[in-house]
C-alpha cells in the first residue's frame, strides 16, 4: 500500500458530511435520532470497552470521541502515516486518553495481539487491498463477547458508478439553481491509481467480506448515491451562505433517502454492529478465499494495480481507445430509462415489421 497523496485532481475540496444538514441525515439512518450520532448511541445503551483497536485511526478523532463519551479505556491505533499518527498521539494526550500508536501497512504486518473488545473499521476497509486478509485476523483477535463496528465507504470500486447511481444524481442536479450544481466528471480511474491507488480499492468487498468471518446483528445503508456525487468537492456549494443552500440540501438528503429506500444494493455507506460468527469458516473456506485473494492480487499488479474492465460509462468518457461517442451513445448515458425504452420499442416494432413481411 503507497501513502496517498496530499491532493489531485479528483479528491481535493470539501465533503458532504461537512454540512450539519448531512450529518444529522447520517445520524439519523443508524440511530433514528438525528442529533444521536452511532457512538453516543452505544455508550447510552450500557456499551463499554476495555481494549480497542482502531484501524486506519489517522488523526485519532474517532477514538478520542469513543473516550470522549466514556466507551473505551484503551485504545491502539494503527495506520500507515507517520504524519497521522504524530497527530492521533499529540491529540490523545491532550485529551487524556491511554493510546499506543503504531505505524504499519495492515497488508503486510500483522495486526497488534488481542484480544480486542472493539475493533472499529471508520472508513479504513475500503483502503485495505488484502481485506479478507485484514477481517480475518481481526475476527482472530476479538474477545468472546466484543464487537466489530465498522462505517465504510461500500460503494463501487474505485467510485466506478454504474449508471442508475450516475443518472440519478444527474437528474437531481439539473433541478439545483445554475451555480450550485456540481460539474459532474466521471471520476478518472487513471488519476486515482497514480495518485492513490488504495482509495476504494476493494470497497465492494467490505460487506462481504464482514458477512464471512462475522455474525451482523445491525446493518444500516446510509445512502449517498445523489447527496456525495453532489455535495462533495462541489465548491460552488461550499462557498455559499447556509441559509441559502438549507433549501436545496433538504431537496439533494431527501432525494438521496428516496433513491436509497428504492435501490439499497446502490448504497455508498454503511454502518455495521457485528460479533463473533455463529459458525467459523470451514478449513476449505480460509483455503479457498486466500487463494482467491492471492490471485486477485497478483493479477492486478501485472495489470497496473487494476481489477477487471473498465466501466461503460469510463470507457465512454476517458477510454484512449475508445471511439468518440456517437448522438446515440452520448443520449444513452445522459439518458439511460428512456433508451433502455426507446430500444425496447425499436425492437418490438422491427420485429412486428418482420412478421408481417413473412406473412405476405
Amino acid at each position: 500500500m503507497s501513502v496517498p497523496a496530499e491532493s489531485h485532481r479528483y479528491y481535493t475540496g470539501q465533503y458532504w458530511n461537512d454540512f450539519e444538514i448531512v450529518r444529522q441525515y447520517l445520524d439519523a439512518r443508524i440511530t433514528g435520532d438525528p442529533t444521536l450520532t452511532w457512538f453516543e448511541e452505544l455508550a447510552r445503551d450500557g456499551h463499554h470497552f476495555g481494549r480497542a483497536l482502531i484501524l486506519n485511526c489517522g488523526t485519532g478523532w474517532v477514538e478520542r470521541e469513543l473516550h470522549r463519551v466514556g466507551l473505551v479505556d484503551e485504545v491502539i491505533g494503527i495506520d500507515i502515516s507517520a504524519d497521522l499518527l504524530a497527530l492521533a498521539r499529540q491529540g490523545a494526550a491532550d485529551a487524556g486518553l491511554v493510546a499506543t500508536y503504531v505505524e504499519m501497512d495492515t497488508n503486510k504486518v500483522p495486526l497488534p495481539d488481542g484480544p480486542f473488545d472493539l475493533v472499529l473499521n471508520h472508513a479504513a476497509g475500503h483502503h485495505i487491498s488484502h481485506i479478507d486478509h485484514v477481517f480475518r485476523q481481526v475476527s482472530d483477535r476479538l474477545s468472546e463477547n466484543g464487537l466489530f463496528i465498522s462505517w465504510d465507504y461500500v460503494g463501487p470500486h474505485r467510485n466506478q458508478y454504474p449508471a442508475a447511481i450516475w443518472e440519478a444524481a444527474w437528474s437531481v442536479n439539473r433541478e439545483l439553481p445554475t451555480h450550485l450544481r456540481q460539474t459532474m466528471r466521471y471520476p478518472h480511474l487513471d488519476t486515482m491509481l497514480s495518485q492513490d491507488p488504495t482509495e476504494a480499492v476493494h470497497s465492494e468487498l467490505v460487506l462481504d467480506t464482514i458477512a464471512r468471518y462475522f455474525h451482523i446483528s445491525r446493518l444500516h445503508r446510509l445512502g449517498g448515491g445523489i447527496g456525495y456525487l453532489l455535495l462533495t468537492h462541489n465548491d460552488s456549494v461550499h462557498n455559499q451562505p447556509l441559509d441559502e443552500l438549507e433549501p436545496h440540501l433538504h431537496l439533494i438528503m431527501q432525494a438521496d433517502a428516496a433513491f436509497t429506500e428504492q435501490h439499497p444494493h446502490h448504497t455508498l455507506f454503511a454502518y455495521v454492529v457485528a460479533g463473533a460468527a455463529v459458525e467459523p469458516p470451514s478449513d476449505e473456506d480460509l483455503a479457498r478465499w486466500k487463494a482467491e485473494e492471492d490471485a486477485r492480487e497478483a493479477a492486478a499488479a501485472r495489470n497496473g494495480a487494476e481489477y477487471g474492465p473498465r466501466t461503460w460509462l469510463a470507457e465512454v468518457t476517458y477510454g484512449d481507445e475508445a471511439p468518440r461517442p456517437t448522438l446515440g451513445q452520448a443520449v444513452a448515458v445522459r439518458w439511460p430509462r428512456a433508451t433502455n425504452r426507446y430500444n425496447r420499442c425499436a425492437d418490438w416494432l422491427l420485429a412486428r415489421l418482420k412478421r408481417r413481411s413473412e406473412s405476405r
